[in-house]
């Protein structure tokens, strides 16, 4: 039953590190470019608690591409999140990342031909439905969250599909530990080259805000720790089911908190909303353990 705690602290960590997004996107960072760079700067400074687990191998020639790809797309899927995060509820983000489950197995099927049933498709356009009546406000307007959140889930896909890949061959620490380092080595290049100038201009506010960068890639680390430990124990249609309740604990947290903290958070917490956000996160739930039983 163990697992069952873990999978649900899991959804609650996930659920905390995009409210921290959130609150640097909306509050803190003017410039999206300096926030992306800053995330993954901070993020390697974490990539040591990974050598618990044991330490990285060096990467093989044949394995300079593939790792390559996957920091790439831990690099470019933060512009369209972070854009996201700003035309949106922060609930309603966190939902939109399970349009994952649609783009994943599209791929596999591209590159191994890999065959679904008719459940599954049926869990996708369930998936599909529930993300776009989240962001539907009538007529022909549909908040670009949703198209935003595509690219990014697109994205992320592409570096799952080519992560599952590199595991073939190379352990899941190889492959993290030298993600982050050539993700850092780009992103240091690049911004250094093209975005001197807005770095340079955010430097205050992430000195500021550096202890709420290390809470978020600290919570981030130990919703992937816990997840890793509960996949082991458990089948993936109820680690994937519960894992879907995150909106609803991100409502719930920021429910919580805003009676506190009323400028950290950024949602509609009328009960009307509240409730039809809810009635749309229980159909995508549905959608989701449809797509992968």
């Amino acid at each position: 039953m163990i697992e069952y705690v873990f999978i649900i602290l899991a959804a609650v960590f996930f659920s905390v590190g995009i409210i921290i997004d959130n609150f640097l996107v909306t509050k803190k960072f003017k410039n999206t470019i300096a926030l992306l760079f800053y995330s993954n700067i901070t993020n390697l400074l974490f990539i040591p608690l990974l050598w618990i687990f044991g330490l990285p191998k060096a990467l093989s020639l044949a394995m300079i591409i593939p790792v390559t790809i996957v920091a790439v797309a831990q690099i470019i899927y933060l512009y369209p999140y972070f854009q996201a995060l700003k035309e949106s509820d922060t609930s309603i983000i966190t939902a939109l990342f399970n349009l994952g489950k649609i783009f994943v197995p599209v791929i596999a099927f591209i590159l191994v031909h890999e065959r679904l049933t008719l459940l599954q498709y049926l869990g996708f356009i369930i998936i599909l439905a529930s993300s776009f009546l989240l962001t539907y406000h009538g007529g022909l307007r549909v908040n670009k969250a949703l198209f935003y959140m595509l690219l990014t889930t697109l994205i992320l896909a592409i570096g799952s599909t080519v992560t599952k890949y590199a595991l073939d061959t190379i352990d899941w620490i190889t492959v993290m530990t030298w993600a982050a380092v050539i993700s850092t080595i780009i992103t240091i290049l690049v911004g250094t080259v093209f975005y001197r100038r807005d770095i340079w201009q955010s430097r205050k506010p992430y000195l500021k805000s550096f202890w709420q960068f290390m809470l978020n890639e600290f919570v981030t680390f130990l919703a992937m720790a816990c997840v890793t430990y509960a996949i082991v124990k458990m089948p993936v249609t109820i680690a994937q089911g519960l894992l879907a309740i995150s909106p609803v604990l991100t409502i719930a947290l920021i429910y919580a908190g805003h009676r506190i903290w009323p400028y950290y958070f950024k949602e509609n917490l009328e009960w009307k909303s509240i409730l039809k956000k809810s009635a749309y996160f229980i159909l995508m739930t549905i959608g989701i353990i449809l797509s992968v039983s």
